[in-house]
């Protein structure tokens, strides 16, 4: 008998976007940016199912061309809004399976954001949360010292005061703690965990992801950085 956890990935890539309009769908060096993520999803030796949910045609006839690629539902409009939590889409994708009779152990969250992940990243992460047993994993990189959180400040009428509470700031960079940021390249979770409301929480694991390029597009300047970055190979 088979005991290898099943694993359902999911990219959200709704229409709408305030930053780039149409983002997901924008051609990024002659090839819309949703495909990028398809790809590397479609890499993946550990992810059964994989799951396009959006509200848009466009992107739905787009994944329709990869075989593997499942788009069962059009995204409900009320799920596709500016403050639609992620969880919620996830959520709504699980509950689709769930009524038909299909289930999975843990949930994959691959943003279209994100179109430079590593080849074998997906896996890596994959065998990592199996492995440690944790209850969500997302990809994380050192935060440079000068946005140390114990080098930032909060401003208060013309008063700073240090980011984490301290009294005093760290003056060596030597003594500065090691921290990380989550690059948004892989989340993973158990079904459990998003039963509980929550992506990331229980049993936190980051997956250190310090290769390739650092690029999440929100802004058409990220959007420029991206087209220069496959510009220059």
């Amino acid at each position: 008998m088979d005991n290898k956890p099943r694993i359902l990935a999911i990219i959200p890539a709704r229409a709408g976007s305030k930053g780039i309009p149409g983002k997901n769908l924008r051609l990024l060096a002659g090839k819309p940016l949703l495909c990028y993520t398809i790809e590397s999803a479609l890499a993946s030796r550990e992810v059964d199912t994989i799951l396009l949910s959006t509200d848009s045609i466009h992107a739905i006839d787009i994944a329709k061309s990869y075989p593997g690629i499942e788009v069962p539902f059009v995204r409900p409009d009320e799920l596709a809004l500016d403050n639609t939590p992620t969880i919620e889409v996830v959520k709504h994708a699980i509950n689709y399976y769930l009524l038909n009779k299909c289930t999975f152990d843990y949930v994959c969250i691959l943003q279209p954001t994100t179109p430079f992940r590593q080849e074998g990243l997906i896996d890596k992460t994959i065998r990592t949360i199996i492995k440690t047993k944790a209850d969500s994993l997302t990809t994380v990189r050192r935060v440079p010292p000068k946005y140390n959180p114990h080098w930032t400040f909060k401003m208060d009428s013309g008063r700073i005061y240090v980011s984490t509470g301290d009294k005093h700031i760290i003056t060596r960079r030597q003594d500065l703690p090691e921290v990380w940021y989550r690059d948004g390249q892989v989340y993973i979770a158990t079904i459990e965990q998003i039963k509980k409301d929550a992506l990331l929480g229980g049993k936190m694991v980051g997956f250190e992801n310090e290769n390739g390029p650092d690029i999440n597009i929100d802004t058409i300047e990220d959007w420029e950085l991206a087209e220069q970055i496959l510009a220059n190979g």
